[in-house]
């Protein structure tokens, strides 16, 4: 069993991102972040050893970790439009960006 237990800790290591994402701790974010890819490697670990896969685990991880991603996303987005707020009221000039959104990807 100690297969299914590194499909549960996946789950919670992405569980426990997403909490140091609402908390918005920066040490926190990248401490889960660790936790998060030493469970992922444990499940590939588990799988490439011949462990059936938890479908339903995986299920809850992939869409916990699409969560993760979309609120990352959406306070990059928050902080670069503080930086450009902070910047302007500097003093200095507007980024050269690229795209029709003015994002450089």
């Amino acid at each position: 069993m100690a297969g299914a237990s590194s499909f549960v800790r996946l789950v919670e290591a992405i569980r426990g991102e997403l909490a140091a994402l609402e908390a918005e701790d920066a040490m926190l974010i990248e401490a889960a972040t660790a936790a998060k890819l030493a469970a992922l490697q444990a499940v590939q670990a588990d799988i490439d050893g011949g462990m059936p896969a938890d479908r339903g685990l995986l299920g809850e991880a992939r869409a916990l970790n699409a969560e993760a991603a979309l609120r990352a996303r959406a306070k990059i987005i928050t902080t670069e439009k503080r930086l450009a707020a902070v910047s302007v009221l500097a003093g200095r000039p507007a980024a050269l960006v690229y795209g029709r959104d003015g994002r450089w990807a």
